[in-house]
């Protein structure tokens, strides 16, 4: 499992942090050039709650690597957020 926890750091301070969001990606099967992950999102200040959750299906593991699967981990479940900003 791949867990990325965002953090705010008050000017550098880690005694001040505060937690922003957290994603959870889970293997959830496939092959072994192909795999299928499971996706949770949590909001601020709640990281042990599910906020969002989807699945990513048939990613290419063996040719993108962890960002390329945080990327598609974010559109599969929150999907294209900026558009609006164009």
């Amino acid at each position: 499992m791949l867990k990325i926890t965002l953090e705010l750091l008050p000017k550098g301070s880690e005694a001040n942090k505060r937690h922003l969001g957290t994603i959870e990606i889970a293997n959830t099967g496939g092959t072994l050039t192909r795999g299928n992950y499971r996706v949770r999102l949590s909001k601020r200040g709640k990281p042990n709650q599910i906020w969002k959750e989807g699945e990513i299906i048939s990613f290419p593991r063996k040719r993108r690597g962890a960002y390329d699967l945080l990327y598609r981990a974010l559109a599969a479940v929150v999907g294209d957020r900026n558009e609006e900003a164009r």
